[in-house]
């Protein structure tokens, strides 16, 4: 199969995927913890994102959707915090969250505002917002390990998540340090390969995650993530 063909087909599976979790979040949303509603709202974002990305590429037939990043990245950085933030409970994590979305909504403006020889995909605003992800998960991690609640793991949907976001956000990491690299030496096809191929697929395992946490019924005990 053309390689920008399967490139194409993973592209609307991820599509698919985050619709699928918007719809049942939206229809579940009465039922879901709070942790699960704020997903909701990021499983609606990124459809949004997606969809019009999509609409610039196939309708407007923008060559470039790259003014999207900033928006994307601060967005997804921002509504993940308000869903660990809760999750967490910590006054020191809730008293710099203005400050960390703030500063990183800011960086990811200029970067994109600053002058640029070439393509850019703003490597630098991709590792700082996987960066921050890692820590809010890992924070949520200790504070794991710190209380022993380690019970029935499988029904904690904030656990589930983050070990989902772990896994995409140091795939994602990866491709980011190198992305701009890989432009500049190698041919189309490593490209499609590595940018759009192998990034759509941690896409497409970030959005099967949103799904299954969605779709997890309420513990019946108490839960760090209610």
């Amino acid at each position: 199969m053309n390689l920008r063909i399967l490139a194409q087909t993973f592209s609307w599976l991820t599509i698919l995927l985050v619709i699928a979790a918007s719809v049942s979040g939206i229809s579940r949303f009465r039922r879901l913890l709070p942790s699960q509603r704020h997903l909701t709202l990021l499983a609606c974002f990124d459809a949004t994102i997606e969809l019009t990305a999509k609409f610039l590429s196939q309708v407007v037939h923008l060559k470039s959707n790259l003014f999207l990043f900033p928006i994307v990245l601060t967005g997804e950085v921002a509504l993940l915090a308000l869903l660990y933030r809760r999750a967490l409970q910590s006054p020191v994590f809730t008293k710099v969250l203005p400050w960390i979305v703030g500063l990183f909504g800011l960086y990811a403006l200029l970067d994109y505002l600053a002058p640029h020889t070439a393509v850019h995909y703003a490597p630098g605003v991709q590792v700082v917002s996987y960066l921050l992800i890692l820590g809010m998960a890992g924070l949520y991690f200790r504070k794991l390990l710190n209380d022993l609640q380690l019970a029935r793991l499988s029904q904690e949907p904030v656990f589930l998540l983050s070990v989902g976001l772990t896994i995409y956000s140091l795939g994602s990491l990866l491709i980011a340090l190198f992305s701009n690299y890989i432009i500049a030496h190698y041919s189309r096809t490593t490209q499609i390969i590595v940018i759009d191929g192998i990034r759509n697929l941690f896409n497409v395992e970030l959005y099967a995650c949103y799904i299954a946490v969605l779709w997890m019924p309420p513990p019946k005990a108490n839960s760090l993530s209610s």
